[in-house]
């Protein structure tokens, strides 16, 4: 990561009206793989050892240190209920979905998750699009459009950010 980018991210994670939106930028940046996001669950993270523990697909484990925003963000995001459209400015239509309840730690509306849904069966692809798509509107309302492609690869683990 370069440190314009770097400063991009952190520019995105400040400005976002969602927790949701930030942890995800926050987690990326400290070195965490979008498809290890999908599996992240509120007890996930060990708040007094700063501690994030990650599983994949295959229930295999690592455990990672995490900044103190980190931890601010992760259990801001826990507690999110509502999801504000537009980052919070569009006024000429609805300004926010509810978040269904889960378990996991990136939560999703009854509106991404029905319209998944005829072509989506396991939750956690759910969860993988809502990711993706995220990370496209971020991309779309802050004209970065290199953070769409940003959690296509693995992050580059030399480069953490620890801001």
């Amino acid at each position: 990561m370069t440190v314009l980018f770097v400063e991009k991210l952190l520019f995105v994670e400040s400005q976002s009206v969602n927790p949701q939106d930030a942890i995800i930028i926050r987690l990326l940046m400290e070195g965490v793989g979008v498809h290890e996001l999908v599996y992240l669950t509120k007890d996930s993270l060990d708040i007094t050892n700063r501690m994030l523990t990650l599983k994949d697909a295959y229930d295999i484990e690592r455990k990672i240190p995490v900044t103190r925003k980190c931890v601010e963000l992760f259990q801001s995001a826990v507690e999110q209920t509502k999801y504000i459209l537009q980052n919070g400015y569009n006024q000429t239509r609805q300004n926010s979905v509810n978040l269904r309840d889960s378990r996991f730690l990136i939560k999703v509306s009854v509106q991404d998750y029905i319209a998944n849904e005829s072509m989506i069966t396991e939750l956690d692809s759910v969860i993988l699009r809502v990711i993706y798509m995220r990370l496209k509107r971020l991309a779309e309302f802050f004209s970065i459009p290199e953070l769409t492609h940003f959690a296509t690869g693995k992050p580059d683990l030399q480069t953490k950010v620890y801001a």
